[in-house]
């Protein structure tokens, strides 16, 4: 039985010491995003966000870029409910694929890893100007 059990286990923790290498190999060779990224976020956030002009305390991280070609990046904010009550701060990971948004996850793990660069995100808190 212990050596079914170590047959198991032992490749599940290969594997996630490789993720992990992954990762933080992706986060160390990441960049700033771009202009036309964070457009691409801003006006997604108009039809996703409940109240828009809400937006506070919004970052964005660097793009990371995994070895598959899958990149990703990830914004974290504060915006209103529908009561009008503020949320806290959450965070959405966004994968990109062949340079376009390919969905998002609310609250990854992944976006709270302590290497990760953050920077100013105003134009999204732009968004009651707009």
């Amino acid at each position: 039985m212990q050596s079914k059990v170590i047959l198991i286990v032992g490749p599940l923790l290969l594997a996630a010491c490789t993720i992990s290498s992954n990762y933080d190999e992706a986060i160390a060779r990441s960049t700033p995003p771009g202009a036309a990224l964070r457009a691409e976020i801003v006006a997604g956030a108009k039809e996703l966000v409940y109240d828009p002009a809400s937006i506070r305390n919004a970052e964005i991280s660097n793009v990371a870029s995994l070895p598959d070609g899958l990149q990703g990046v990830c914004v974290r904010a504060d915006s209103k409910d529908v009561s009008g009550r503020y949320l806290g701060v959450h965070s959405i990971g966004i994968p990109i694929r062949d340079g376009k948004i390919a969905g998002g996850k609310l609250d990854p793990s992944l976006c709270n890893l302590p290497d990760i660069t953050w920077h100013p995100f105003p134009e999204l808190e732009r968004l009651s100007e707009s």
